[in-house]
């Protein structure tokens, strides 16, 4: 029996490396393939939109708090008081 498929934004959120996100986009079949396994589907090409755009907004979040770090004199610590918008 296959298992529930997760809401993908709150899936890609347990990834905090940029790197290992940005390799998984790159690496799209490989991912989409992977994720097949780890849940025992097979994934429909609404749920490929649906885990390519989490996976964006993940990239482009993480992509923000860096260049946010940077350009903030008191580092990442910075980010955890910013409010979500």
């Amino acid at each position: 029996m296959s298992k529930k498929l997760p809401d993908w934004s709150t899936y890609w959120r347990r990834y905090n490396d940029l790197a290992t996100l940005q390799k998984k986009s790159n690496d799209l079949d490989e991912t989409l393939q992977g994720l097949e396994t780890e849940f025992e589907c097979k994934l429909l090409s609404g749920d490929h939109i649906q885990i390519i755009t989490a996976l964006e907004e993940r990239i482009e979040e993480l992509e923000k708090i860096k260049q946010d770090s940077a350009n903030s004199p008191y580092g990442v610590q910075a980010s955890l008081f910013e409010e979500e918008a």
